[in-house]
């Protein structure tokens, strides 16, 4: 036999082998891959086996309320408004009167030439007491109160007319007749807001 073919068959048999193998080992890395892929894949799921999802709290639950709780609360509230604008009325005509009275400068009250003066000023008009600027401080806040709607204008009206009659009890008496203007000024405010409200020109001086 020549032993020198069978050697040369022997590599060229070996060599074809080797060739052959490469894909199968590039194939079989591939498929390692694959199958850590999977079993992580596997892992995981088998974590998420018994793990119970709760649904969040449905937030749109309607919402039940008591009528009459709801609209007695609402008459509270307006009512509790309705009362601090009385009062704010009420300590500003005192003060109003308190300060039209340091105008007499009489030795009954101890006012001094110059405590007048500036309570003169203070209730000349453009100062911070006289007839105009309390009547529309008055008049500014019923509005707001009002919200702007002219149907709370009757409700107003009233509560600025309790506001002066306890002004007056508060005051132990008659006002002085700066009070007095004060109040038609503010009637006169409230006629054209109304008149406004309708479309109508007031006609009044």
């Amino acid at each position: 036999m020549d032993v020198q073919g069978v050697n040369t068959g022997i590599a060229s048999y070996l060599n074809k082998n080797t060739v052959e193998q490469k894909p199968a080992n590039s194939n079989s890395a591939a498929t390692g891959a694959a199958a850590a892929n999977t079993s992580a894949a596997g892992a995981a799921n088998e974590k998420l086996e018994g793990v119970e999802f709760v649904k969040s709290e449905d937030t749109k639950k309607p919402v039940t309320y008591d009528k009459a709780a709801t609209l007695e609360y609402i008459r509270q509230s307006e009512e509790a408004r309705m009362q601090n604008f009385n009062n704010m009325i009420t300590k500003m005509l005192v003060k109003q009167g308190e300060t039209s009275n340091l105008t007499l400068n009489n030795m009954k009250l101890f006012v001094s030439e110059a405590d007048a003066a500036k309570a003169a000023k203070a209730i000349a008009p453009g100062g911070e007491y006289s007839v105009d600027a309390v009547a529309g401080r008055i008049l500014d806040m019923a509005k707001a109160l009002s919200g702007g709607d002219p149907s709370k204008i009757s409700l107003l009206k009233n509560a600025v007319k309790k506001g002066f009659k306890d002004a007056e009890e508060a005051w132990g008496g008659k006002m002085p007749s700066i009070t007095d203007e004060t109040y038609n000024k503010v009637m006169k405010g409230f006629d054209e807001w109304e008149a406004s409200s309708k479309g109508v020109t007031s006609t009044q001086d």
